[in-house]
């Protein structure tokens, strides 16, 4: 009678008698562990789906809880705390290399923005794939026309086939009403983190009297998995705090880049109310919580 042991889902291992004759056959299958191949822009679903279920890597400690619109997925009116009046559009950096961060006090709610509604691989601009973390109204009571997300922070990432420039730019009314101070920085500029070369920059609005903290965080990554070339990296941000306005992308020669943008938040800490900024290291945190896990989504 056949014996078959298994070493811990590793490897199967089976023992036979053949015809009592004595002899044993000795066979060893072996589980193998593949990583995923091909473009990022082919693997949209398997990575917005495996981030999907690590949201709470990607926000900062005392994370806001921002409000959403109820039937506009492109912008948010106010997300409580006077966080916008009219903000947060995002657009990818397209082939038209048309430029809408600048000035970034225009609310674009429909396209050129995109919908943080669409949660599966969607096209737009000839040969640019992108997808959202999504959100959906939750149970609760809700100011007036907003819900809450079942996904914060709000996100979205995209690929291209073949060329073309990739990156994300964002406008919006940041609802400060000119009041509280701009940080813009780098937390990565081509460093390698968990096997991705990574670029990665911010644009927050903080210090207002009562409003949240507003904190864009543009990303490019590359994987020698998927042959990843970049050209030229350009990043801008506007020093107004009246707009949301900033906008990292590659342009020139450059091939197989996954970009992803995100918004991070955080109430007031001081004694007037005012919110802080959200710390370099908060936010080095969640760059490189996205290289991890999708590192783990890919099998990298």
């Amino acid at each position: 009678m056949p014996l078959t042991f298994s070493n811990n889902g590793v490897g199967n291992f089976s023992l036979s008698n053949i015809s009592g004759t004595g002899n044993l056959l000795f066979n060893v299958a072996t589980a193998v562990t593949t990583s995923a191949t091909g473009s990022p822009w082919e693997q949209i679903n398997t990575i917005i789906s495996y981030l999907r279920g690590y949201v709470t890597d990607f926000r900062n400690p005392r994370f806001f809880v921002y409000y959403l619109d109820s039937g506009n997925p492109f912008s948010i009116t106010d997300g409580g705390n006077d966080m916008f009046d009219g903000g947060n559009a995002t657009i990818p950096w397209l082939r038209s290399n048309t430029a809408y961060w600048n000035p970034g006090a225009t609310t674009y709610a429909g396209a050129p923005a995109l919908s943080y509604a669409i949660q599966t691989s969607s096209l737009t601009d000839t040969n640019l794939y992108y997808a959202a973390f999504g959100y959906t109204a939750s149970s609760g009571t809700f100011p007036t026309g907003r819900q809450s997300a079942i996904y914060h922070p709000l996100t979205l990432i995209s690929a291209r086939s073949g060329s073309g420039p990739i990156g994300w730019q964002k406008s919006g009314n940041i609802g400060a009403d000119g009041a509280g101070s701009i940080l813009t920085g780098s937390i990565y500029t081509g460093s390698v983190i968990n096997g991705f070369t990574t670029y990665a920059y911010f644009r927050q609005t903080y210090g207002q009297a009562s409003d949240p903290n507003i904190c864009d965080v543009y990303m490019l990554f590359g994987h020698p998995n998927w042959n990843s070339s970049f050209g030229t990296i350009v990043w801008n941000a506007s020093l107004s705090t009246q707009g949301q306005g900033a906008a990292l992308y590659a342009t020139g020669s450059n091939s197989n880049l996954l970009a992803i943008t995100t918004l991070l938040s955080q109430t007031g800490s001081t004694a007037a109310g005012a919110s802080l900024p959200i710390s370099a290291s908060d936010i080095t945190t969640v760059v490189n919580n996205f290289t991890l896990r999708i590192k783990e989504a890919l099998s990298y």
